[in-house]
């Protein structure tokens, strides 16, 4: 742990007093002083701050141990019997330390006469990336994305580790929207510290970070609307084993062969519905491009030959809306719970905002459909001609569209590559303009059924509007619905 500025004095000068965390509270008991007490807030979680060390020291005379006091479970500290001075109030917090940050002491002026309150907080969002960003940062619509980067192994900090977010960018410039990929890179401290500044508010960024040869999963994560995003990143080690991949019958395609990663690692967790908290046994869980299992009657589930390091968990149940996050396989981890909402309650939501656009989406879908020469169009009466059974079927037909089996055994959309040297690539899928990630055949086919499809476009990487755009590089299909 390393601590900078005169704070660490006033700390190593208060080293050789007692902290007794059971005794919340460690006082100076002085004839005739009166209470300093007050709260320490976590601005960022907005909560109490427990565990806080707090430290009261006289300003004049350094060099004296400070009086320390811990904040309790909410956030409470207090110091008894102070005297009449000009003291300085500061805390030490492990957060502190994890936002590469050190906030600065209160003056506070004691006459003896009065108990005092003084509160001490962990800066807000904006105030943090004012902090570590500067004037130019503070706009809402930029983020900061802080973590520090390490070694699963041990845990021990990565100095000089290369650090790289990257994101899409629109710019509306003479009537048109133009899209661009923007990236920043940063090296770690010495303390395997970092911070990325100008990342979009309430987007998506993916997240890497290199060290010589070695490099962590690329993790996609949305960033809140607060303007603050904290994720550690862990290098790792991974053994590659030879990946099966297979094409549908009939169809000389498939997708890239995707090498499996195995480990030493181990992961546990639970997965349940987010409605009730019900246990969803049989969920299938894996991490991404590796080991996979199934959830147990109690939705509780242990994956084995992990990959160690920052990997990506993928998880999927019957009728639920799949979900992807990042997980950390170190010694000691804590267990993963999965909380799952069902297809039904994000189709609702879905259903409700097209309700409210549902014209103004289609006469957008009939502008792209009417100027647009770079993706292909299925209207309502289209998909009646092709009398589908399922709503997959109509793409069935489309050139350069296709199914195939991904390494999970999953039927997924695949647009088919225009060259030899770059691979077949599984695309985006978009219902009524929302992004519906990680989407299989069957889940395409329980959001919508044929007859209630009003519209279908198809893009190819180069093509698709920057609304209808990811990171993957690979093509686009928006369904729209009634």
């Amino acid at each position: 742990m390393v601590r900078r500025g005169w704070w660490a004095l006033v700390f190593a000068a208060a080293a050789s007093t007692t902290v007794a965390v059971a005794q919340r509270t460690e006082t100076m008991r002085a004839p005739g002083g009166v209470s300093v007490s007050g709260i320490v807030f976590d601005s960022l979680g907005r909560a109490p701050l427990a565990d806080a060390i707090v430290q009261l020291v006289n300003a004049d005379s350094l060099s004296n141990a400070a009086s320390t006091s811990v904040s309790d479970s909410l956030g409470r500290f207090a110091f008894d019997g102070v005297r009449p001075g000009r003291y300085l109030l500061g805390f030490l917090h492990p957060m502190l330390d994890s936002l590469g940050i050190e906030p600065k002491p209160r003056e506070v002026i004691v006459d003896g006469s009065i108990s005092m309150r003084v509160d001490l907080a962990i800066p807000s969002p904006r105030a943090l990336r004012l902090a570590l960003c500067g004037a130019a940062a503070v706009a809402d619509s930029e983020a900061v994305v802080i973590g520090f980067a390490r070694r699963a192994s041990d845990r021990m900090a990565v100095d000089s580790a290369v650090v790289t977010a990257q994101w899409i960018e629109m710019v509306l410039e003479t009537g048109r929207v133009t899209r661009s990929t923007a990236r920043r890179a940063v090296a770690t401290q010495e303390t395997g510290w970092f911070a990325i500044c100008g990342a979009p508010s309430g987007g998506t960024v993916l997240l890497t970070a290199a060290h010589g040869t070695d490099s962590t999963e690329a993790l996609e994560l949305e960033v809140p609307a607060s303007g603050y995003l904290r994720r550690d990143l862990y290098f790792g080690t991974a053994r590659t084993v030879s990946g099966d991949t297979a094409s549908l019958p009939g169809d000389s395609l498939s997708l890239a062969r995707v090498p499996r990663l195995t480990g030493d690692g181990r992961l546990t967790g639970t997965v349940v519905a987010a409605n009730g908290d019900r246990p969803l046994p049989g969920a299938r869980v894996s991490i991404m491009n590796g080991p996979q299992t199934r959830a147990d009657a109690r939705g509780a589930w242990t994956l084995t030959g992990v990959p160690t390091g920052t990997r990506t968990l993928d998880v999927r149940a019957v009728a639920h809306y799949p979900v992807t996050m990042p997980v950390d396989v170190v010694e000691g981890s804590a267990p993963v719970r999965v909380s799952m909402l069902t297809l039904q309650s994000v189709l609702d939501t879905v259903r409700i905002t097209a309700a409210r656009k549902g014209n103004a989406n289609l006469l957008d879908f009939l502008r792209r459909k009417r100027t647009s020469g770079a993706g292909r169009f299925l209207t309502s009466d289209d998909v009646a001609s092709r009398n589908p059974v399922y709503t997959t079927d109509l793409f069935r037909s489309i050139p350069g569209m296709f199914f195939a089996r991904d390494q999970n055994g999953d039927e997924v959309l695949v647009q088919r590559s225009n060259t030899f040297s770059s691979p077949n690539c599984r695309v985006s899928v978009y219902m009524n303009g929302m992004s519906l990630r990680g989407m299989t055949a069957n889940d395409i086919n329980g959001y919508v059924r044929p007859n209630d499809v009003i519209g279908i476009e198809v893009y190819s990487a180069a093509g698709a509007p920057p609304q209808f755009s990811e990171q993957n590089g690979c093509g686009s299909v928006v369904i729209w619905s009634r």
